[in-house]
């Protein structure tokens, strides 16, 4: 039995060596699949890797173009400031070539007043985090390779890698947006002050409150801490304070009257030409620089009142800021506006004085008129007057030789007392009501311009022409010599030759309505003035239309042209009327040259 023992464990050994490999081989099979799926895991990997990085070249190359493309300058710098990539906007922008900034720091690109600032703030923020700037766009002021300044606008952003901290900056010219924003702000600056001094000049009131609104506005619109407006006297050549805003509102002091072309406003006045200055510290034309530094004062802008080559004045404001180039810009228009408002407000105030002047003169004529037709008016009666006059004396002489004849009949002297009485009251009543209407004596003679009193009594008559729509030609002759008369008189017959044509045009219909009116040397060396109008001329002889009394019109009383002719004869000279073909008249009269004026 034991040989079968032995065989038995033979066989089982033999066996379990089998399993063993049989295990093995399984083993190792398992050993090679996982080998074989890691194998293909790694290639698929290394294939993914490879893709990956294939798309990273890919995307480098494509921001690459980016930012090579992008028309803002990029520029990229270190934790140490210092420029390590810039793009090729950037010499667009700054002038600089990529090349040149890279390696320097980021400070080159900007002006000298920003770059401690610049540096002091980059190192606060890498020691706290806290920013000085908005990293989202904010407005900053840059500098070119040539030291020209603009205005940018700059984002930012950060990125770490590898220990090291990069910023990025995206820099975009902003200068023609900030021209144009700026332009219209200057436009509606400039049509807010001039809005405010048209409303000045369009309301009532004296020029000096008109000219206090316009430095109002100035300090209001433009920031000045005050304004003043100075007015030339012509006469005295003295600059006269007449408006002042702001800070100070008085108009006296050592400044309210300034000397053509002494001081800075003088000077301005005198040259015609605008003074400007941001350091009045250091201006030689400021004169009293203590007072500035006092109060803090920066700018000064003076500008000068003209009307053509004319002065008018100076218009000036100070500030505690720099004066700006949209403030100078305000400044040089509104000058010229307010010079305009002041030549327009003088020359009001100087129509309204000559109206003044036509209504102390219609008031003279009217007084004239009533003393020359008295005076005609006592000729014309003289008869009347000289009637109980001779009868008084007739009666006188008849008592008397009466008397002296001793023929003392009473009835007969009671007779002639009574009719002395009766004349002698007669001729005191006529007298009376003469004396009634004159008030005083005429003025002298004084040597006249003949075109001057013309053109007084055309503007004299202007409302009458006017309100019945005549024209009016004139053909005066310029250079005539002077006639030696009474102004008020002269007036008063070209008046009432005026007013007669005018009256005589009042029912046309067919024509127009015209008066001529012309002055020249007649062939005996005398001044001769005529009168022409279109009216319907007259049927008379013209010797009758100077009658007194004779009149054509329903409520004349046919005074008029027989006063005209006695003052024109007294001055001298000759009035005579002609009618005209087919319509019209023509007064005209002669005056004698004065004495000093004849060759």
């Amino acid at each position: 039995m034991r040989p079968h023992s032995g065989v038995r464990q033979e066989t089982q050994q033999v066996s379990e060596q089998s399993e063993r490999a049989s295990e093995l081989e399984r083993s190792v099979a398992r050993r090679t699949a996982e080998l074989a799926k890691a194998n293909e895991d790694l290639q698929k990997e290394v294939a993914s890797r490879r893709r990956v990085e294939e798309d990273l070249r890919s995307s480098e190359e494509r921001h690459r173009v980016v930012l090579e493309a992008a028309s803002d300058a990029i520029v990229t710098m270190d934790d140490h400031g210092v420029i390590v990539f810039a793009n090729p906007a950037t010499t667009r922008l700054f002038g600089y070539e990529p090349g040149e900034v890279v390696g320097k720091p980021l400070t080159i690109l900007m002006p000298q007043p920003m770059r401690e600032l610049h540096v002091n703030g980059y190192r606060r923020y890498l020691a706290t985090g806290n920013r000085h700037i908005n990293w989202h766009g904010t407005e900053l002021t840059a500098m070119s390779r040539d030291g020209r300044e603009f205005q940018v606008e700059v984002s930012f952003g950060e990125l770490s890698t590898d220990g090291h901290r990069l910023f990025t900056g995206f820099i975009r010219d902003i200068s023609q947006r900030k021209q144009a924003e700026q332009i219209q702000a200057t436009a509606q600056l400039l049509a807010a002050v001039r809005g405010d001094v048209s409303l000045a000049f369009g309301m009532e009131g004296s020029l000096e409150a008109i000219l206090h609104e316009c430095a109002e506005s100035m300090v209001r619109r433009l920031d000045a801490a005050f304004a003043r407006i100075w007015i030339l006297n012509r006469e005295t050549s003295m600059l006269e304070l007449r408006a002042s805003a702001g800070l100070y509102t008085h108009l006296n002091g050592a400044h309210a009257r300034i000397p053509m072309g002494t001081l800075k406003i003088g000077t301005i006045a005198k040259e015609q030409r605008p003074v400007l200055s941001n350091d009045l510290l250091n201006d030689p034309r400021i004169s009293d620089k203590a007072w500035a530094k006092n109060e803090g004062m920066a700018g000064f802008a003076g500008y000068p009142l003209l009307i053509g080559a004319r002065s008018l004045g100076v218009m000036a404001m100070f500030s505690r800021k720099p004066v700006t180039t949209q403030t100078i810009e305000v400044l040089a228009s509104v000058a010229d506006l307010i010079a305009q408002g002041i030549e327009r407000k003088r020359a009001e105030e100087e129509l309204r004085a000559t109206e003044r002047r036509l209504k102390e003169m219609e008031t003279e004529l009217a007084r004239v008129v009533r003393v020359t037709s008295m005076g005609e008016l006592a000729a014309s009666i003289a008869h009347e007057v000289n009637q109980p006059l001779t009868a008084i004396v007739n009666n006188g002489s008849a008592c008397l030789r009466l008397l002296a004849n001793r023929k003392l009949d009473p009835e007969t002297l009671r007779l002639a007392l009574d009719e002395i009485v009766a004349d002698g009251t007669r001729a005191s009543s006529i007298l009376s009501r003469i004396r009634a209407f004159i008030t005083k004596q005429t003025a002298e003679k004084t040597t006249l311009n003949v075109n001057e009193v013309i053109q007084e009594v055309l503007a004299l008559t202007g409302r009458e022409i006017q309100a019945h729509r005549v024209l009016i030609h004139q053909q005066l002759k310029p250079g005539l010599p002077p006639v030696l008369g009474d102004r008020v008189q002269l007036q008063q017959v070209l008046l009432n030759l005026i007013i007669n044509g005018i009256e005589a045009m009042a029912t046309l219909t067919d024509r127009p309505r015209s008066i001529f009116v012309s002055s020249q040397i007649n062939p005996i060396n005398r001044i001769q003035v005529a009168v022409r109008d279109s009216g319907t001329g007259f049927s008379s002889q013209p010797e009758q239309l100077f009658s007194p009394f004779y009149t054509t019109k329903e409520h004349g009383m046919g005074m008029g042209l027989s006063i005209s002719r006695s003052l024109i004869e007294s001055h001298g000279g000759q009035l005579q009327a002609v009618p005209l073909s087919p319509h019209g008249a023509e007064f005209s009269f002669t005056l004698p040259v004065a004495p000093e004026a004849e060759p």
